[in-house]
């Protein structure tokens, strides 16, 4: 079969080949997949880099999240061959990847690819991460790197549950990607951040910072902070060290999380995980989560592929698609 492999962790560009492999063996447990679309994410690039919490086997064939068609299942209790799938696992640029059918989620007939390869990561994590900020109706939330994927769909389903979004972003006034849902957009270079959050919520504070930054900013964010508030870090696009003491966690009763989806998934209930994919799919049909597409390219045009991604201000997702 045609796959997307890198014999050393680098730069995807530098290090990704076309190549012909064997055909992947689903061992007890995993469904053969025939791989028909899959997005390209930052966290796939950073799997090739050998920078993801989840680390390459060399040689490691690339990618982490795709949909595509059950061509055998091995024990795998409810799968059966032509039901088309949704799932998450390293080894899905290639033809066909095998899978644990835990990972499998069944896609509705009326979900297309384009849009159903999209469902396992972002869509998931801002579930999960809003589920874990334990905030009711009223309250603030605040994102970093709001104009980002998961950010929209965080703010979306925040908004529907009546809790107030606050966003930050490098540069206010350049940002054209963010929701409607997000109230108040803020920039990261502002002197008077804090001060205009703490306005902004009446000194209240806010109840839960989701972060996906980290670096110099997070002192700023944690002086807005209600007593008693979350904060959930799951990404760390700012790898400069955040200077936090212990008294800026402790005196305000403050909880700080290190948020890692693969985990949370772990610990989920069967049930809590299919009501939550049916409320994913609700969403995704009547709009409140938008999954765009800005492009797509077969697998042996990875170059180009890439070079798409790495684009400014693209709308949507670059697909890899059979």
């Amino acid at each position: 079969m045609r796959a997307l492999v890198f014999e050393q962790a680098g730069d995807p560009a530098a290090v990704l080949k076309v190549a012909d492999v064997s055909d992947p063996t689903p061992a007890d447990g995993q469904a053969l997949i025939k791989v028909t679309a899959r997005p390209i994410h930052p966290a796939d690039l950073a799997f090739i880099r050998g920078q993801y919490r989840v680390q390459p086997r060399l040689p490691q064939v690339a990618g982490l999240e795709g949909v595509g068609v059950v061509l055998q299942a091995k024990d795998s209790s409810g799968l059966r061959p032509g039901m088309r799938v949704a799932f998450r696992w390293p080894g899905v640029w290639a033809d066909l990847a095998a899978v644990p059918g835990s990972r499998l989620t069944d896609v509705p007939p009326d979900v297309p690819d384009n849009v159903a390869c999209q469902i396992s990561l972002n869509p998931v994590t801002a579930w999960a991460l809003l589920e874990e900020a334990q905030l009711q109706a009223g309250d603030w939330l605040l994102l970093t790197a709001a104009g980002s994927t998961v950010s929209s769909s965080i703010a979306a389903m925040a908004a529907q549950r009546g809790i107030r979004i606050i966003g930050i972003v490098r540069d206010a006034s350049k940002d054209r990607s963010l929701t409607s849902s997000i109230i108040h957009v803020l920039s990261a270079r502002d002197a008077r951040l804090g001060n205009e959050i703490s306005a902004i919520t009446n000194e209240r504070g806010v109840g839960a910072l989701l972060d996906n930054v980290g670096g110099p900013l997070l002192p700023k964010l944690f002086a807005t902070l209600r007593p008693g508030a979350r904060i959930l870090a799951y990404g760390v696009q700012d790898r400069e060290p955040s200077p936090i003491s212990n008294g800026m966690v402790i005196y305000p009763h403050l909880t700080w999380i290190g948020f890692g989806i693969d985990r949370w998934l772990s610990r989920l209930t069967e049930d809590s995980r299919r009501e939550m994919f049916e409320r994913l799919w609700s969403m995704v049909r009547d709009g409140t989560i938008a999954l765009p597409v800005a492009s797509k390219h077969r697998l042996e045009d990875f170059a180009a592929a890439l070079a798409a991604d790495a684009q400014k201000h693209r709308n949507g997702k670059v697909l890899l698609t059979q």
